[in-house]
Protein backbone atom coordinates (compact mmCIF):
# COMPACT_ATOMS: atom_id res chain seq x y z
CA UNK A 1 0.00 0.00 0.00
CA UNK A 2 2.76 2.17 0.84
CA UNK A 3 4.45 1.56 -2.70
CA UNK A 4 1.36 2.41 -4.57
CA UNK A 5 1.02 5.51 -2.69
CA UNK A 6 4.45 6.91 -3.94
CA UNK A 7 3.94 5.32 -7.36
CA UNK A 8 0.89 6.90 -7.75
CA UNK A 9 0.51 10.26 -10.05
CA UNK A 10 0.43 14.00 -8.07
CA UNK A 11 -2.23 15.67 -8.50
CA UNK A 12 -2.23 18.24 -10.81
CA UNK A 13 -2.02 21.46 -8.34
CA UNK A 14 1.18 20.28 -6.94
CA UNK A 15 4.20 22.16 -6.92
CA UNK A 16 6.28 20.26 -9.36
CA UNK A 17 3.88 18.17 -10.87
CA UNK A 18 5.10 17.06 -14.54
CA UNK A 19 2.43 17.67 -17.22
CA UNK A 20 2.14 16.24 -20.43
CA UNK A 21 3.61 18.16 -23.61
CA UNK A 22 1.24 19.50 -25.89
CA UNK A 23 2.41 21.23 -29.02
CA UNK A 24 1.59 24.88 -29.57
CA UNK A 25 -2.26 25.77 -29.85
CA UNK A 26 -3.09 28.54 -32.64
CA UNK A 27 -5.31 31.35 -31.25
CA UNK A 28 -6.45 33.68 -33.01
CA UNK A 29 -5.55 36.76 -31.81
CA UNK A 30 -8.27 39.78 -31.31
CA UNK A 31 -8.68 42.41 -33.11
CA UNK A 32 -6.68 45.62 -32.34
CA UNK A 33 -7.69 49.34 -33.25
CA UNK A 34 -5.39 49.13 -35.95
CA UNK A 35 -6.77 45.93 -37.79
CA UNK A 36 -10.62 47.10 -37.36
CA UNK A 37 -9.35 50.88 -39.45
CA UNK A 38 -7.29 48.11 -42.08
CA UNK A 39 -10.19 45.61 -42.19
CA UNK A 40 -13.17 49.09 -42.41
CA UNK A 41 -12.50 50.06 -46.00
CA UNK A 42 -13.33 46.44 -47.46
CA UNK A 43 -16.27 45.85 -44.71
CA UNK A 44 -17.74 49.26 -45.23
CA UNK A 45 -17.09 48.36 -49.52
CA UNK A 46 -18.67 45.18 -49.03
CA UNK A 47 -21.96 46.15 -47.19
CA UNK A 48 -22.39 49.18 -49.76
CA UNK A 49 -21.43 47.37 -52.85
CA UNK A 50 -23.17 43.80 -52.08
CA UNK A 51 -24.99 43.59 -49.02
CA UNK A 52 -27.25 46.79 -49.43
CA UNK A 53 -28.09 46.02 -53.29
CA UNK A 54 -28.70 42.13 -52.43
CA UNK A 55 -31.25 43.30 -49.95
CA UNK A 56 -32.82 46.21 -52.16
CA UNK A 57 -33.29 43.51 -55.06
CA UNK A 58 -35.12 41.32 -52.40
CA UNK A 59 -37.41 44.20 -50.59
CA UNK A 60 -38.33 45.14 -54.49
CA UNK A 61 -39.83 41.56 -54.98
CA UNK A 62 -42.19 42.70 -53.09
CA UNK A 63 -43.35 45.88 -54.21
CA UNK A 64 -45.13 46.89 -57.80
CA UNK A 65 -42.81 49.54 -59.06
CA UNK A 66 -43.37 51.34 -62.23
CA UNK A 67 -40.34 53.49 -63.49
CA UNK A 68 -42.62 56.46 -65.21
CA UNK A 69 -44.95 57.39 -62.42
CA UNK A 70 -42.51 56.47 -59.67
CA UNK A 71 -45.40 55.08 -57.84
CA UNK A 72 -44.25 51.82 -55.29
CA UNK A 73 -47.14 50.07 -54.07
CA UNK A 74 -46.49 47.01 -51.86
CA UNK A 75 -47.93 43.20 -53.51
CA UNK A 76 -46.58 41.21 -51.02
CA UNK A 77 -45.41 37.85 -52.28
CA UNK A 78 -47.99 38.24 -55.56
CA UNK A 79 -44.87 38.76 -57.35
CA UNK A 80 -43.34 35.81 -56.54
CA UNK A 81 -46.45 33.78 -57.02
CA UNK A 82 -46.95 35.28 -60.02
CA UNK A 83 -43.46 34.13 -61.93
CA UNK A 84 -43.30 30.73 -60.09
CA UNK A 85 -46.54 29.78 -60.75
CA UNK A 86 -46.21 31.31 -64.41
CA UNK A 87 -44.73 29.05 -67.93
CA UNK A 88 -41.58 31.46 -67.84
CA UNK A 89 -39.20 30.80 -64.73
CA UNK A 90 -38.55 26.95 -64.69
CA UNK A 91 -37.58 26.85 -68.63
CA UNK A 92 -35.55 30.09 -68.21
CA UNK A 93 -33.52 28.27 -65.31
CA UNK A 94 -33.57 24.82 -66.93
CA UNK A 95 -32.21 26.56 -70.10
CA UNK A 96 -29.11 28.22 -67.47
CA UNK A 97 -28.77 24.98 -65.99
CA UNK A 98 -27.97 23.45 -69.93
CA UNK A 99 -25.87 26.28 -70.63
CA UNK A 100 -23.73 25.82 -68.16
CA UNK A 101 -23.26 22.22 -68.12
CA UNK A 102 -22.58 22.48 -71.89
CA UNK A 103 -19.99 25.56 -71.15
CA UNK A 104 -18.48 24.53 -67.71
CA UNK A 105 -16.67 21.17 -68.17
CA UNK A 106 -15.49 22.20 -72.03
CA UNK A 107 -13.85 25.25 -70.77
CA UNK A 108 -11.95 24.08 -68.09
CA UNK A 109 -10.49 20.78 -70.22
CA UNK A 110 -9.67 23.22 -72.88
CA UNK A 111 -7.95 25.84 -70.47
CA UNK A 112 -5.97 23.01 -68.15
CA UNK A 113 -4.94 21.71 -72.27
CA UNK A 114 -3.65 24.76 -73.62
CA UNK A 115 -1.95 25.49 -70.11
CA UNK A 116 -0.24 22.86 -70.04
CA UNK A 117 1.03 23.45 -74.03
CA UNK A 118 1.80 26.68 -73.50
CA UNK A 119 3.85 25.97 -70.66
CA UNK A 120 5.86 23.62 -72.41
CA UNK A 121 6.84 25.80 -75.33
CA UNK A 122 9.90 27.26 -75.38
CA UNK A 123 9.57 29.81 -77.83
CA UNK A 124 6.72 32.10 -78.55
CA UNK A 125 4.94 31.82 -74.92
CA UNK A 126 3.58 34.68 -74.70
CA UNK A 127 2.10 34.76 -78.24
CA UNK A 128 0.14 32.33 -77.61
CA UNK A 129 -0.91 33.72 -74.33
CA UNK A 130 -1.60 36.79 -76.01
CA UNK A 131 -3.89 35.05 -79.01
CA UNK A 132 -5.56 33.00 -76.66
CA UNK A 133 -6.39 35.85 -74.35
CA UNK A 134 -7.98 38.34 -76.76
CA UNK A 135 -11.37 37.04 -76.81
CA UNK A 136 -11.55 37.46 -73.11
CA UNK A 137 -10.36 41.32 -73.66
CA UNK A 138 -12.98 41.85 -76.72
CA UNK A 139 -16.64 43.21 -76.12
CA UNK A 140 -18.39 40.05 -75.90
CA UNK A 141 -21.68 41.53 -77.50
CA UNK A 142 -19.44 42.99 -80.07
CA UNK A 143 -18.40 39.74 -81.13
CA UNK A 144 -21.40 38.22 -81.08
CA UNK A 145 -22.50 40.40 -83.55
CA UNK A 146 -19.82 38.21 -85.94
CA UNK A 147 -20.70 35.64 -84.50
CA UNK A 148 -24.35 36.04 -85.74
CA UNK A 149 -22.90 36.42 -88.86
CA UNK A 150 -20.88 33.35 -89.09
CA UNK A 151 -24.42 31.16 -88.00
CA UNK A 152 -26.15 32.90 -91.17
CA UNK A 153 -28.72 29.97 -92.45
CA UNK A 154 -26.95 28.11 -95.39
CA UNK A 155 -24.31 30.47 -96.52
CA UNK A 156 -22.60 31.31 -92.56
CA UNK A 157 -19.31 29.67 -92.25
CA UNK A 158 -20.70 27.54 -89.63
CA UNK A 159 -23.41 26.39 -92.27
CA UNK A 160 -20.98 26.27 -95.02
CA UNK A 161 -18.53 23.55 -93.31
CA UNK A 162 -19.63 22.58 -90.21
CA UNK A 163 -23.16 22.27 -91.28
CA UNK A 164 -22.69 20.46 -94.35
CA UNK A 165 -20.44 17.74 -92.63
CA UNK A 166 -23.03 17.33 -89.77
CA UNK A 167 -26.52 17.76 -92.02
CA UNK A 168 -27.87 20.55 -90.07
CA UNK A 169 -28.36 24.17 -90.43
CA UNK A 170 -30.02 27.28 -89.50
CA UNK A 171 -29.03 26.64 -85.98
CA UNK A 172 -29.81 30.12 -84.29
CA UNK A 173 -33.30 29.36 -85.31
CA UNK A 174 -33.86 25.66 -84.12
CA UNK A 175 -35.31 25.09 -81.01
CA UNK A 176 -32.56 22.27 -80.38
CA UNK A 177 -29.35 24.55 -81.87
CA UNK A 178 -29.91 27.66 -80.83
CA UNK A 179 -28.87 27.46 -77.08
CA UNK A 180 -25.67 25.04 -78.29
CA UNK A 181 -24.82 27.55 -80.60
CA UNK A 182 -24.45 30.36 -77.95
CA UNK A 183 -22.77 27.96 -75.72
CA UNK A 184 -20.24 27.92 -78.92
CA UNK A 185 -19.35 31.60 -78.12
CA UNK A 186 -19.46 31.05 -74.55
CA UNK A 187 -16.97 28.91 -74.66
CA UNK A 188 -14.83 30.42 -77.31
CA UNK A 189 -14.67 33.39 -75.13
CA UNK A 190 -14.07 31.68 -71.72
CA UNK A 191 -11.57 29.41 -72.53
CA UNK A 192 -8.45 32.19 -72.30
CA UNK A 193 -9.35 33.20 -68.34
CA UNK A 194 -9.01 30.18 -67.69
CA UNK A 195 -5.83 29.16 -69.24
CA UNK A 196 -4.20 32.46 -67.71
CA UNK A 197 -5.11 31.17 -64.16
CA UNK A 198 -3.87 27.46 -64.92
CA UNK A 199 -0.64 29.20 -66.28
CA UNK A 200 -0.81 31.11 -63.11
CA UNK A 201 -0.45 27.64 -61.12
CA UNK A 202 2.01 25.85 -63.18
CA UNK A 203 3.95 28.45 -62.06
CA UNK A 204 4.21 27.24 -58.46
CA UNK A 205 4.33 23.23 -59.28
CA UNK A 206 7.53 22.53 -57.30
CA UNK A 207 10.26 21.45 -60.16
CA UNK A 208 12.43 19.45 -57.35
CA UNK A 209 9.48 16.89 -57.31
CA UNK A 210 8.90 16.93 -61.43
CA UNK A 211 12.71 16.08 -61.50
CA UNK A 212 12.25 13.99 -58.83
CA UNK A 213 9.07 12.05 -60.18
CA UNK A 214 11.22 12.23 -63.70
CA UNK A 215 14.87 10.17 -61.66
CA UNK A 216 12.12 7.66 -60.64
CA UNK A 217 10.77 6.99 -64.26
CA UNK A 218 7.89 8.46 -64.74
CA UNK A 219 6.30 9.41 -67.75
CA UNK A 220 4.23 12.62 -68.23
CA UNK A 221 1.28 11.38 -67.60
CA UNK A 222 1.89 10.01 -63.96
CA UNK A 223 4.10 12.98 -63.71
CA UNK A 224 0.88 15.63 -64.32
CA UNK A 225 -1.04 13.09 -61.85
CA UNK A 226 1.20 12.30 -59.35
CA UNK A 227 2.97 16.27 -59.01
CA UNK A 228 0.58 18.58 -60.94
CA UNK A 229 -2.51 17.91 -60.21
CA UNK A 230 -2.44 17.86 -57.02
CA UNK A 231 -0.67 21.10 -56.81
CA UNK A 232 -3.03 22.82 -59.21
CA UNK A 233 -5.65 22.16 -56.87
CA UNK A 234 -6.58 25.33 -55.41
CA UNK A 235 -6.54 27.35 -58.89
CA UNK A 236 -8.56 24.59 -60.33
CA UNK A 237 -11.12 25.46 -57.53
CA UNK A 238 -11.17 28.56 -58.27
CA UNK A 239 -11.52 28.65 -62.02
CA UNK A 240 -14.70 25.79 -61.31
CA UNK A 241 -16.40 28.97 -59.28
CA UNK A 242 -15.86 31.34 -61.49
CA UNK A 243 -16.11 29.46 -64.26
CA UNK A 244 -19.51 28.25 -63.14
CA UNK A 245 -20.75 32.18 -62.41
CA UNK A 246 -20.04 33.19 -65.46
CA UNK A 247 -21.80 30.73 -67.30
CA UNK A 248 -25.14 30.99 -64.57
CA UNK A 249 -25.09 34.65 -65.81
CA UNK A 250 -24.99 34.32 -69.22
CA UNK A 251 -26.75 37.33 -71.17
CA UNK A 252 -24.58 38.96 -73.85
CA UNK A 253 -24.74 36.38 -76.59
CA UNK A 254 -28.64 35.61 -76.05
CA UNK A 255 -29.76 39.35 -76.34
CA UNK A 256 -27.15 39.60 -79.20
CA UNK A 257 -27.92 36.28 -81.37
CA UNK A 258 -31.18 34.80 -80.10
CA UNK A 259 -32.78 37.64 -78.40
CA UNK A 260 -34.24 34.16 -76.40
CA UNK A 261 -36.05 32.38 -79.35
CA UNK A 262 -36.74 30.42 -80.97
CA UNK A 263 -40.09 30.02 -79.28
CA UNK A 264 -38.25 30.50 -75.94
CA UNK A 265 -35.43 27.76 -76.61
CA UNK A 266 -32.59 30.49 -75.55
CA UNK A 267 -34.06 32.39 -72.77
CA UNK A 268 -31.65 32.06 -69.96
CA UNK A 269 -32.25 33.70 -66.20
CA UNK A 270 -30.21 36.51 -66.85
CA UNK A 271 -31.96 37.27 -70.32
CA UNK A 272 -35.43 37.10 -68.31
CA UNK A 273 -35.01 39.27 -66.00
CA UNK A 274 -33.62 41.68 -68.98
CA UNK A 275 -37.15 41.31 -70.38
CA UNK A 276 -39.24 41.37 -67.91
CA UNK A 277 -37.34 44.62 -65.91
CA UNK A 278 -36.66 46.68 -69.13
CA UNK A 279 -38.93 45.40 -72.09
CA UNK A 280 -42.00 44.91 -69.68
CA UNK A 281 -41.33 47.64 -67.17
CA UNK A 282 -42.12 44.43 -64.42
CA UNK A 283 -39.20 45.69 -61.74
CA UNK A 284 -41.41 43.54 -58.96
CA UNK A 285 -40.80 40.13 -61.41
CA UNK A 286 -37.36 40.78 -62.56
CA UNK A 287 -36.34 41.32 -58.88
CA UNK A 288 -38.02 38.01 -58.06
CA UNK A 289 -36.01 36.38 -61.18
CA UNK A 290 -32.95 37.96 -59.82
CA UNK A 291 -33.41 36.26 -56.51
CA UNK A 292 -33.59 33.16 -58.19
CA UNK A 293 -30.62 33.75 -60.18
CA UNK A 294 -28.73 34.04 -56.90
CA UNK A 295 -30.13 31.36 -55.28
CA UNK A 296 -28.97 29.19 -58.26
CA UNK A 297 -25.20 30.25 -58.68
CA UNK A 298 -25.07 29.91 -54.63
CA UNK A 299 -26.29 26.54 -54.38
CA UNK A 300 -24.28 25.47 -57.31
CA UNK A 301 -21.40 26.83 -56.03
CA UNK A 302 -21.57 25.66 -52.83
CA UNK A 303 -22.59 22.05 -53.97
CA UNK A 304 -19.54 22.30 -56.47
CA UNK A 305 -17.16 23.29 -52.81
CA UNK A 306 -18.39 20.29 -50.92
CA UNK A 307 -18.40 17.72 -53.89
CA UNK A 308 -14.91 18.38 -55.10
CA UNK A 309 -13.67 21.68 -53.81
CA UNK A 310 -12.20 20.44 -50.34
CA UNK A 311 -10.28 17.26 -52.00
CA UNK A 312 -9.03 19.83 -54.60
CA UNK A 313 -7.92 22.26 -52.41
CA UNK A 314 -6.30 19.65 -49.75
CA UNK A 315 -4.45 18.09 -52.80
CA UNK A 316 -3.00 21.38 -53.76
CA UNK A 317 -1.60 21.39 -49.61
CA UNK A 318 -0.36 18.57 -49.23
Amino acid sequence: MHLLARTSPEPAGRAGAQRPERGPVLRSAPYGRIERLLVAPAVIGLVVAVVIPVMLVVALGFFSYDPLTGALEPVGTDNFLRLLNGSELLPAALHTLAYAAMTVLPIMLAGLLLALGINTVARGRGLLRTAYFLPVAATLAGMSVVWRWMFYPDTGIIDSSIGRVLGVHDWLNSTSLALPAVAVVGCWQGVGSTMIMFLAALSGVPRALLEAATLDGAGPWHRFWAVTWPAIGPATVFALITTTRDSLRVFDQVAVMTQGDPHGASTTLAYLMWQRGIGFSDLGGASVVNVVLLALVLLTIVAQVRVVGRRWELAGAR
